[in-house]
């Protein structure tokens, strides 16, 4: 009877601590957003997508790699002003060079933040998009976002110990196996980056200060490409400097 009231004790002990845990990580959720997409015929125009023509200001505004000379996969385009909070200026355009011979993400190591097999701006619209010649064979299909799902996002166990919240053993396999408080992967804006492997915000150049999430792109999801071996890549933005963008991915 002493060993079985001793168990039951150490189950409601973990219990305990288990909401308590719950509760101190619900006080840091942020919510992010699902980009819901549509394929459509690809055009040059400012309409936030994944892949596809870009928005060009000019018939030499469109990316060059420095390693290969071929211009650079569009891989996303937002149209600031529209997000569906914390909105700005201006048209966000991620490029990323996927020219295989040469390699030049190996190359480059786009992997690392301010690559340049990235191009990752800011750019003002004015007026209808220049249009350019190109093999549009090569280019992604493009796939429009026609809206935005919110739901709730959580710190990713590597950005929970950064936060000095510490978990008992048992209530963090709890919380994991049963993901709990999971960290959204996919494709996604704000919310939390899903760390492949350790926290990995880059910091502005110039004033030092650590960047923020603003949009992850997961391998395959509505791009198709693979970041290394299933890695998750992310583009992040000082908060001294709405032009200081980057992007860089980690995998397994």
């Amino acid at each position: 009877p002493q060993e079985f009231m001793e168990i039951k004790k150490t189950k409601k002990d973990i219990e305990t601590a288990l909401n308590k845990a719950l509760t101190t990580i619900d006080k840091h959720k942020r919510t992010t957003y699902k980009p819901i997409t549509k394929t459509v015929e690809k055009q040059f125009n400012t309409n936030s997508k994944f892949g596809g023509l870009p928005y060009l200001r000019n018939e030499n505004d469109w990316p060059i790699c420095p390693n290969c000379k071929q211009h650079k996969q569009l891989f996303l385009q937002l149209e600031m002003e529209k997000l569906p909070v914390k909105p700005q200026n201006g048209l966000l355009q991620l490029f990323y060079c996927t020219t295989e011979k040469p390699h030049c993400e190996s190359a480059l190591e786009a992997y690392f933040p301010f690559s340049e097999a990235i191009t990752c701006r800011k750019v003002e619209v004015n007026g209808d998009s220049a249009t350019i010649q190109i093999d549009t064979q090569a280019i992604f299909e493009e796939k429009i976002i026609t809206t935005w799902e919110a739901s709730d996002d959580f710190p990713h166990s590597e950005e929970l110990y950064d936060l000095k919240v510490e978990l008992e053993d048992e209530v963090e396999e709890i919380i994991y196996t049963e993901e709990l408080r999971p960290t959204l992967q996919g494709d996604k804006l704000f919310g939390f980056p899903y760390w492949v492997q350790s926290i990995e915000y880059p910091n502005d150049r110039e004033t030092g200060t650590r960047m923020e999430l603003l949009f992850q792109i997961d391998s395959e999801d509505n791009l198709p490409y693979m970041f290394g071996d299933v890695g998750v890549g992310h583009i992040t933005q000082s908060p001294d400097n709405e032009n200081e963008l980057t992007f860089a991915w980690a995998c397994h």
